[in-house]
């Protein structure tokens, strides 16, 4: 698998997806062929969608002092915090200093539930409620953090139902929305990647013994080769660094600012029979920060992920039934920054 030439790329005729036709169900054979020809799409002319404005919060956020953003840190990071899953968090280079880091913003400002009322400590913390910044703890250019990024995760909130009430209704499956009616897990990270050496790349992923950290032309990764769990909403605003995997050779994905990337992951893949193929992707670190927020949106926690769209086993069903089990499995897996190895039990 190489790195083609981007002058010759492929991936520069992926569908871009007009949000009205969308939301008013005009696209719906566009975005399941989308998936099938490219395994992702763009959705573009978005209302009330500000994604300078994003940058900018975060830039201002995650350039405060360590100790100020550390207040917000979840318990991996911080001991004397109780936040497990929301909030920030960060891995450190080998000279001590972050290089990535990550604050997660998930549906809810309140827990109105006591433990005893769930079925287990996962789906208690899969509640969890939002942990936002003291405006005192911001600079001017910050203290609409929260107010923008709230708009931000209910756009893409908004947006993921809709897909999947779409994609549901191309591919007559009609419980496959039923399958997303809490979706406690879903999360909207908001990310930030700063160059590091080769070294500092085994800190973060030292326990991932498979992953390969250097693109076929010596080039290295800030996050390896792979492909998600669910549907994913990718703003990587006017960043570089995204490369998919299409036709068994890798080619830059281009950045579409003002643009959400739809791309769905393994578990749909199963569900669909294959219909909705994942897309392999990774990033190149671009040797200067990056900033993207990836929004996933996850089916519930009583979920039943056992059975397809046929009605045959899936792969995931014949060790997990339902979707919360599975998930703890996969946040532990990819979530180094937020969790440490009891997180979730």
């Amino acid at each position: 698998m190489v790195v083609k030439d981007t002058l010759q790329n492929p991936l520069a005729n992926a569908p871009k997806l007009d949000y009205t036709r969308i939301m008013n169900g005009g696209a719906r054979e566009e975005i399941l062929q989308s998936m099938k020809d490219y395994a992702f799409f763009y959705i573009v002319n978005i209302p009330n969608f500000d994604p300078q404005g994003e940058v900018d919060v975060m830039e201002n956020f995650f350039n405060q002092p360590q100790e100020v953003k550390e207040k917000y840190a979840s318990i991996k990071n911080n001991s004397s915090n109780s936040n497990v899953l929301r909030g920030y968090g960060f891995t450190k280079s080998s000279a001590g200093q972050p290089i990535e880091e990550v604050f997660n913003i998930g549906q809810y400002e309140r827990r109105d539930i006591q433990i005893e009322d769930v079925s287990c400590r996962a789906e208690y913390i899969a509640r969890e409620p939002n942990v936002w910044p003291e405006e005192t703890d911001l600079d001017s250019n910050s203290k609409n953090f929260q107010a923008v990024l709230q708009n931000g995760f209910k756009i893409r909130m908004k947006l993921a139902r809709k897909l999947v009430e779409e994609i549901a209704a191309g591919l007559k499956y009609p419980q496959f929305v039923e399958l997303f009616k809490e979706a406690e897990f879903s999360s909207f990270y908001l990310k930030k990647y700063t160059e590091r050496e080769e070294k500092d790349n085994k800190v973060i992923y030292e326990a991932d013994s498979g992953y390969t950290m250097k693109a076929e032309d010596g080039r290295d990764l800030s996050i390896p080769s792979h492909v998600d769990t669910t549907v994913t909403l990718l703003a990587t605003y006017s960043n570089g660094g995204l490369q998919a995997l299409y036709k068994d050779s890798w080619y830059d994905v281009p950045s579409v600012m003002g643009s959400l990337l739809v791309m769905s992951g393994q578990l749909i893949e199963e569900l669909s029979d294959g219909k909705l193929p994942p897309l392999r992707h990774r990033v190149i670190d671009i040797k200067a920060d990056r900033y993207s927020t990836p929004f996933f949106f996850n089916p519930s926690f009583h979920a039943d992920i056992s059975k397809s769209l046929s009605g045959i086993e899936t792969v995931t069903g014949k060790e997990h039934k339902t979707f919360g089990p599975w998930q703890v499995i996969q946040l532990h897996r990819d979530e180094p920054l937020l969790l440490h190895s009891q997180s979730l039990n």
